[in-house]
């Protein structure tokens, strides 16, 4: 086991968090998405497994809350399931079926991807070093699967926390991240790598030296690009959207900030998630210009100006216009001709092939690497799974709520749907990470409608049972 200079101060945080209580845990978890590389402990036994640091947070709190189950079983009070939880509980079920008995009954009769960088395989092209292994059993089966639990773990969990302290207690854990995702990007562009090492400890390929003609790349806390910008857009759909509600500056701030960030990251998955979001919010922008009051109007007018203003100097006396015209032509037309588009289009080929070969059913989570959601998907967890997670996400986004917790449902919606178009074109595994599943539970608790139970005295098992059920 190796550790770090960032374990003891995170294990002493994390320690804290559990002392105040699942909010807090909650919290913590939260803040720990802008951190994508930093691992508290490696596992060299275990491949050199990397233990994220937003992993362990959202592990603490799923063993709150199976404190928390057993507090109510033994208090006697009725559980209560949310039917968005019972399709996840399947999608989970089948991924544990896929990952155990599927990858054994298929093993030898179709050839993937495999997740193991050092299982190069059969060389299928000449463009990428990637080959395909024959299907069978790994320890990717397990890691994947447990990734799976866990996700489906902390969804239940938030949605208990959420229910007792109120979606908005949600938002503003997604302040905390977005505000700390602005700080370690405003830290990578000022190129204070030294600084982000201490935080940038997981065991992966660290790509913050990549550029895109000559322009440098951010990556934030996360070890490449692609992911501080699904990060970033998760943060600017939630944020644009909760402005549009609310038109707080703090709200504007963040929306701005993250946006920025999206677009200095320079990743073709960034810039599809931006336009999707914007898409989406277009109706609303609209809407909102016949509410807006006479001194709103002149501070817009004003900036909009000066930044038409910009906007017009650049295209005329500087070479801002090509360069912009090379780098989207390179990040997203001419993507699929590069050797990383290549690679990526073998890789969902390769997902839809396991779902031929399998017959639908899937070749188990973990078996195969792939790119795109459905692809992995469906290559992974079959048909079924595919459509549990479906059902998942049509429960836990759809509907409707009331009041204030109307914008917080909206506001959750803005920013799944930037975390799925991203998840849609880069995702290689199957787990659904905690962005979307906090997003999922934010959107599940703004549709409850029972009110807040503070917790029962503790005295005797009972009580104290009933205490920690009161908790969470």
């Amino acid at each position: 086991m190796e550790a770090y200079a960032v374990t003891p101060i995170f294990g002493l945080i994390l320690l804290l968090a559990m002392i105040g209580g699942a909010r807090w845990l909650l919290m913590l978890t939260a803040a720990m998405i802008p951190f994508g590389m930093m691992a508290v402990i490696t596992l060299p036994s275990v491949g050199g497994l990397s233990l994220l640091a937003v992993n362990l947070s959202a592990a603490a709190l799923v063993g709150w809350g199976c404190l928390a189950l057993i507090g109510w079983v033994m208090a006697a009070r009725p559980i209560r399931i949310e039917p968005a939880t019972i399709a996840l509980l399947c999608f989970a079920g089948y991924a544990i079926f896929s990952a155990t008995v599927l990858v054994r009954l298929f093993a030898g009769e179709s050839m993937v991807f495999a997740l193991a960088r050092g299982a190069t395989g059969v060389r299928v092209s000449t463009f990428f070093a990637w080959g395909k292994v024959w299907l069978g059993p790994s320890n990717a089966n397990i890691s994947q699967t447990f990734y799976v639990l866990l996700a489906c773990g902390f969804f239940v969990a938030a949605v208990h926390v959420l229910t007792r302290h109120g979606a908005g207690f949600g938002a503003r854990c997604m302040a905390l991240a977005a505000w700390l995702n602005l700080v370690l990007g405003i830290m990578d562009l000022a190129a204070l790598d030294t600084l982000l090492s201490f935080i940038r400890t997981a065991n992966y390929s660290l790509l913050n030296e990549a550029t895109v003609k000559g322009i440098p790349r951010i990556v934030g806390g996360f070890s490449e690009p692609s992911g501080f910008a699904s990060a970033s857009a998760m943060f600017f759909g939630f944020f644009a959207s909760a402005f549009l509600h609310s038109r707080r500056r703090g709200d504007a701030v963040l929306a701005l900030g993250s946006g920025t960030m999206t677009v200095l990251a320079l990743s073709s998955s960034g810039f599809i998630a931006l336009a999707v979001v914007g898409v989406a919010l277009a109706p609303r922008l609209l809407r909102l210009r016949a509410r807006l009051r006479r001194p709103e109007i002149i501070v817009i007018a004003v900036i909009g100006g000066i930044l038409t203003g910009v906007i017009a100097a650049l295209l005329l006396f500087t070479s801002a216009p090509d360069m912009v015209a090379s780098v989207i032509d390179d990040l997203i037309f001419s993507k699929t001709e590069s050797s990383s588009g290549m690679e990526r289009t073998a890789w969902a080929m390769g997902g839809l092939e396991a779902l031929r070969d399998t017959w639908g059913l899937g070749a188990g989570t973990g078996s195969l690497r792939s790119n795109g959601m459905i692809f992995v998907l469906l290559g992974s967890v079959g048909i079924i799974g595919t459509g549990a997670f479906l059902a998942f996400l049509f429960l836990a986004f759809g509907g409707r709520a009331r009041g204030a917790n109307a914008a917080q449902l909206s506001n959750a919606r803005m920013g799944g749907l930037a975390v799925l178009s991203t998840m849609m074109l880069s995702a290689t595994v199957p787990d659904p990470g905690a962005p979307l599943m906090l997003l999922a539970a934010i959107a599940v608790a703004s549709r409850r409608r029972e009110p807040a139970r503070a917790p029962e005295a503790a005295s005797g098992a009972r009580d104290y049972a009933g205490h920690i059920a009161g908790e969470i």
